[in-house]
């Protein structure tokens, strides 16, 4: 039986609707519960940063999980459902790619993102709010030009116009299976499709030895974090911090 999405909270406006599930999640939210804007006026994705959020343009999603995990296994179920968010774009004909930790891009532009938000007692897990956000049309004159140049909607990436609400659905079914196997299964169950839907050729700015340097970007080590070749071929692990994209290899 479906869970995700079992109850749906849509609203037209709202500040972050992560905030809105966390808030509704420390009220007693039950396990799959969504929440679901038209526009945000706060939306943020990792490290703080704004995400544009105009009315109607894309998909504002939170949802409240409660999974029977320890604190310590929330941050690679982002990896999950970045698997999950990649197979609903590639179902409405979006050739998606996954890059490390929380992105899917088109042809290196950005279509989505994934930001995971914990709430604990001590080291128990009380709940995860999954925040999600998908272009789905242009952006509009409203965004900066350089998020604007920086993106890609589900429209421009399919040719074609794709039916919001119908999406949503495909979304929730294709975030909950994967949840479901990250949860049953551990990070070793998820690292091979996560792999195989990686964008190839990321150049990208890592933090390496405590130094920022360019690196390609090379797929994922056994526990789930980042492997990036160095220009004398040497390989790295990243397991924190931020990985800017610089470009996309030819």
């Amino acid at each position: 039986m479906r869970w995700l999405g079992i109850q749906r909270i849509e609203l037209e406006e709202c500040g972050s609707t992560n905030d809105e599930a966390a808030r509704l999640a420390r009220a007693g939210a039950r396990h799959g519960t969504v929440v679901i804007a038209r526009a945000q006026r706060a939306g943020r994705g990792r490290e703080g940063r704004p995400w544009v959020s105009p009315a109607g343009a894309g998909v504002y999603l939170s949802a409240i999980v409660r999974p029977p995990l320890p604190l310590v296994d929330v941050p690679p179920m982002t990896l999950a459902i970045g698997i999950g968010l990649c197979d609903a774009a590639r179902a409405v004909g979006v050739p998606a790619e996954l890059k490390w930790p929380n992105d899917a891009l088109v042809g290196g532009r950005k279509l989505a993102g994934v930001l995971l938000e914990a709430q604990s007692q001590g080291a128990k897990l009380e709940s995860v709010v999954v925040g999600i956000g998908v272009n789905v049309r242009a952006l509009g004159p409203e965004a900066p030009a350089e998020i604007a140049a920086r993106a890609i909607s589900l429209d421009e990436a399919a040719g074609t116009t794709i039916d919001r609400e119908a999406f949503i659905g495909t979304l929730l079914a294709h975030v909950e299976l994967w949840i479901d196997r990250y949860v049953a299964s551990g990070v070793e169950a998820i690292i091979p499709a996560w792999t195989q839907r990686m964008a190839r050729g990321l150049v990208a700015r890592a933090i390496i030895d405590g130094e920022p340097q360019l690196a390609v970007l090379a797929g994922l080590d056994g526990d789930g974090a980042l492997l990036v070749r160095d220009d004398a071929g040497a390989m790295h692990r990243v397991r924190s911090g931020d990985v800017e994209l610089v470009a996309q290899a030819c």
